[in-house]
């Protein structure tokens, strides 16, 4: 099922650490790989400190099986319903249709995952500004 959410990089603060940092270098040879710390709020209250996530809105779109209207699910401060969107469903994005094969080529593989790469692109481009994304944001694959 093809879908973007947005927000849910800002559920937790994360601690970035610049290349060439001490801590970094140590950290790595140390344990053999790189440190992520990260936090989010406690879990009785939300002024402290811990590792709940904090309570920020996480917009999930997708292709709609409604004709003429767009799937969205907003889970936290739902805006209530819109005529233009779909009502939340468990599953908001359009199935790609993917032939059952016990041994897939890799030519095959990378067809289908190109494929769902395109459309994730395609969801971020058609819903970014509408989500409080710039409309200089893009995708990046790495």
């Amino acid at each position: 099922m093809p879908m973007y959410s947005f927000g849910e990089n800002d559920v937790f603060r994360v601690k970035a650490f610049a290349p060439d940092s001490w801590f970094q270098i140590t950290f790595k040879k140390l344990v053999g790989i790189s440190p992520c710390i990260f936090w989010g709020r406690g879990l009785f209250s939300a002024k402290s400190w811990g590792l709940m996530p904090l309570a920020r809105p996480i917009t999930t779109v997708g292709k709609c099986p409604c004709p003429g209207k767009k799937a969205s699910m907003n889970y936290v401060g739902n805006q209530g319903p819109s005529p233009d969107l779909c009502p939340p469903v468990p599953a908001v994005g359009r199935p790609i249709p993917v032939p059952q094969c016990p041994q897939p080529t890799e030519e095959q593989v990378d067809h289908y995952h190109t494929l769902y790469m395109k459309v994730l692109e395609q969801l971020l481009e058609e819903h970014k500004e509408r989500c409080g994304l710039p409309a200089s944001t893009h995708l990046t694959f790495i």
